[in-house]
């Protein structure tokens, strides 16, 4: 299957800003073999789209959506809505959001399947605290909070899911975790999928890794068995600097 790297803005880049970084982008000597995204903010999605005019890489990802398809949820964006902007991808139950905007397990599990009923990628973020990490109890959370987003995908649906395993303690810290576990965190994903959807489902979905990836760190994640791409937060800002990671993740 091919490499997924996403680029993870965040809370940067207003309208302006993003149009440069596609535009600057655009410019990069970028690997052929590979699938590369990047997850703009909501306001920015219709800059980032023009800015790409026909060009088909880096492909748009939102960063989050809501699970209804309209009503009275103010400030909300449903997946219809992202469809207009051409949104091929979208992140749900990113560790910033369950961790400072309280999403449960079972919000992430309905925003990925409205996703999926849409034709949109969804990239799930799975991963544990330092707390938990620390109790022993990381491998309970990711089968938990995995079994919980598939409760309502269809494995035979023609719009697949990916997942993105990033520890919580490793997301803009500077703390990368250790390839070995997160190959182990990988593994655990990927089996819950198999029992739950079967083994040819499981093989099939991308697991992505994110946690403080950079230029540096980025081939060992690579070349570990069952991680397929990366979640890139802080290393994505500067388009020529992802741009790198992109040709350094996969040499042309």
């Amino acid at each position: 299957m091919k490499t997924l790297l996403i680029a993870n803005w965040k809370m940067h880049y207003g309208p302006i800003k993003a149009g440069g970084w596609i535009r600057a982008f655009r410019r990069e000597r970028l690997p052929k073999d590979v699938d590369i995204a990047v997850a703009v903010p909501h306001v920015s999605l219709a800059a980032a789209r023009s800015s790409l005019g026909r060009a088909s890489i880096p492909a748009l990802c939102a960063q989050d959506v809501f699970w209804a398809d309209d009503g009275a949820f103010t400030g909300e964006i449903s997946a219809s809505m992202l469809t207009e902007f051409g949104a091929q991808y979208c992140l749900v139950g990113h560790s910033e959001r369950r961790l400072h905007l309280g999403e449960t397990d079972e919000m992430v599990a309905k925003k990925a399947s409205a996703l999926q009923k849409a034709n949109i990628i969804p990239v799930i973020c799975v991963g544990e605290t330092e707390a938990q990490q620390k109790r022993g109890e990381a491998l309970k959370v990711l089968r938990q909070q995995t079994t919980a987003a598939i409760s309502q995908l269809a494995s035979a649906s023609k719009t697949p899911f990916v997942f993105a395993y990033e520890p919580v303690w490793a997301i803009g810290t500077g703390k990368a975790c250790p390839a070995q576990k997160a190959k182990e965190a990988h593994e655990v994903v990927r089996a819950v999928i198999a029992k739950k959807m079967g083994d040819t489902t499981a093989q099939q979905v991308r697991i992505l890794y994110g946690g403080s990836v950079d230029v540096h760190n980025i081939v060992e994640y690579m070349t570990t068995t069952g991680v397929n791409g990366a979640l890139v937060g802080g290393a994505s800002l500067d388009p020529r600097t992802f741009g790198l990671l992109c040709r350094t993740a996969i040499p042309s």
